[in-house]
């Protein structure tokens, strides 16, 4: 089962990564076998956002599952790059 998520917006104040991890928990708790994660629209994510990115990743590799980020920006990628993040999370 494929679920795919479009995620929005500043993903920086408190309301938007509330929002933001729940719809990755419920996907993730749902037991996707792969979670497409469209960023086309995302314009910012703090730590907290990429933690929850971060954990949303292992909990879908751990079923021998796939989570993949697409649609990500030159600037979203240059943030996932300083955290080395592209060396675990896939993004195409």
């Amino acid at each position: 089962m494929e679920t795919r998520l479009a995620l929005k917006g500043d993903v920086a104040n408190v309301e938007t990564w509330d929002e933001f991890s729940q719809e990755l928990m419920a996907a993730t708790d749902a037991g996707v076998d792969k979670l497409v994660l469209d960023m086309e629209r995302v314009t910012y994510l703090n730590s907290s956002a990429l933690g929850s990115i971060v954990s949303a990743q292992r909990k879908v590799v751990d079923r021998d599952g796939e989570m993949v980020l697409v649609n990500v920006s030159k600037k979203l990628l240059q943030f996932f790059e300083l955290y080395n993040l592209t060396e675990i999370l896939t993004i195409e």
